[in-house]
């Protein structure tokens, strides 16, 4: 039987997918202003190529760094200074004008808030979430689904993040609890599947997109003990679950 749920943030319950693309579009507004020459499509996908490695190893590029805001300047500084170009003060306000449009328009999925209702009525429920845990905290605030969690662990808070044993064991640890009575929920198979799945956490994949495990993860990435497309279908598994089905 379940005693606790666990759950990614961003891409499982917070949807910041439209809000990515308008900040990046007013933050290439802000660097295009001071540097006219540049194409201001061109700078975004850039920008992305650069955020998705720095974010994609978080604890490589990113986690010396004090703040968000300086987080995202680091990617500006590398995408000007990819395009020749170098200007801390243009980087800082683009970082700023880019992390607070994402605090304003982060919400959660419409799937999100209904079941979280009913299930903090019969579970404690905990956030596991990679990242910067100043960031991953404003953003929770954000959504306003702090109040349905009994704990947050944020990637940033470890030694190392997600797939790592270390953050499981710290939920587990939290609401004592053995991994088999837990089960982990996230979009990712490679930090949420094979970090759940590593300390013997039933392991939730939430595929959105409806991507196939080939093209999300991988050759040595588990596959999960079950895939949804939305949160609406999660009721399902932790009957299956609780019926060791």
């Amino acid at each position: 039987m379940l005693k606790t749920i666990f759950f990614d943030l961003d891409g499982t319950l917070a949807d910041d997918g439209d809000s990515i693309t308008a900040a990046l579009a007013g933050a290439c507004h802000v660097v295009c202003s001071r540097w006219p020459e540049l194409n201001a499509t061109e700078l975004a996908i850039l920008y992305r190529q650069f955020s998705d490695v720095a974010w994609g190893d978080f604890d490589k590029y990113l986690r010396h760094l004090s703040s968000p805001e300086a987080m995202l300047a680091a990617v500006w500084n590398q995408t000007l200074v990819n395009k020749g170009v170098g200007d801390s003060l243009v980087e800082q306000e683009a970082a700023e004008a880019y992390w607070q449009y994402r605090l304003r328009h982060c919400q959660p999925y419409d799937d999100v808030v209904s079941l979280l209702q009913d299930l903090a009525n019969r579970y404690p429920l905990c956030v596991l979430t990679n990242g910067a845990p100043t960031m991953q905290r404003a953003k929770l605030a954000a959504t306003q689904l702090a109040p349905f969690f009994q704990h947050v662990f944020v990637g940033g808070e470890f030694a190392r993040g997600k797939p790592d044993p270390l953050i499981f064991r710290a939920a587990l640890a939290a609401v004592d609890c053995q991994p088999a009575q837990s089960a982990h929920v996230g979009d990712s198979l490679v930090h949420d599947i094979a970090g759940a799945r590593g300390v013997g956490i039933h392991s939730i994949w939430i595929n959105r997109k409806g991507l196939t495990h080939a093209t999300s993860a991988n050759e040595h990435s588990p596959r999960p003990d079950f895939e949804i497309c939305t949160l609406a279908a999660l009721s399902d598994c932790v009957e299956q679950i609780n019926h060791g089905s």
